[in-house]
């Protein structure tokens, strides 16, 4: 029973990690696509992650994608996600999957040093989950945490992202953070002039 259970793990974990060194060769950047907002070209400093995260003590997973900008007040982009249940047979059970959209930024405190176009850091956002078939669900926070090796940077976290999810009809209040070992990658890329407009 257990090794089904780790090779179910072994797939998604897999998956997260190609995409993961495809994020980092690729250098991606932008606003998940749409090009109405600000992008790192631009001046605004970006986030950028993969990550596989879960509920501690329970059977609870999410693979999360996110991309796209931000200043002092506004974060663009999003991603996708897939919240999903681990278990002995396959496929896995889906709770829900979609896309999020970021909206406000609560805070940002950035590495004093850069490394290239790289830094590490701590974002703390406001975005809202559109799971497929079910409501949207506002005010979810998503917090980047980036510990950033080449420059010996540490957050004093765990590398990875925490999706805070407040509940509603098909959620109960959800806490993902990420794996132990940590799985995926999160990086920000440098603005110029972070901070200023919109």
């Amino acid at each position: 029973m257990k090794r089904k259970t780790l090779a179910a793990l072994a797939v998604p974990m897999l998956f997260v990690g190609l995409l993961a060194f495809a994020l980092l060769a690729g250098g991606a950047a932008g606003d998940n696509g749409k090009g109405d907002h600000g992008s790192p070209a631009n001046g605004q400093a970006g986030y950028h992650f993969l990550v596989f995260d879960a509920v501690s003590g329970t059977s609870d997973r999410m693979i999360i994608t996110g991309d796209g900008s931000f200043n002092a007040h506004r974060a663009h982009g999003g991603g996708t996600f897939d919240h999903f249940q681990t278990g002995a047979t396959l496929p896995l059970h889906i709770v829900a999957s979609g896309t999020w959209r970021a909206n406000d930024v609560v805070s940002f405190t950035h590495s004093a040093t850069s490394h290239g176009p790289f830094e590490g850091g701590v974002l703390v956002m406001h975005a809202t989950f559109f799971p497929t078939g079910q409501p949207a669900i506002k005010n979810v926070t998503v917090e980047v945490d980036c510990n950033f090796g080449p420059i010996g940077f540490t957050t004093g976290k765990t590398e990875g992202v925490i999706i805070t999810i407040p509940g509603g009809p098909f959620f109960a209040p959800t806490n993902l953070g990420p794996t132990t070992p940590f799985t995926g990658v999160t990086v920000f890329t440098v603005g110029k002039g972070n901070g200023e407009g919109d």
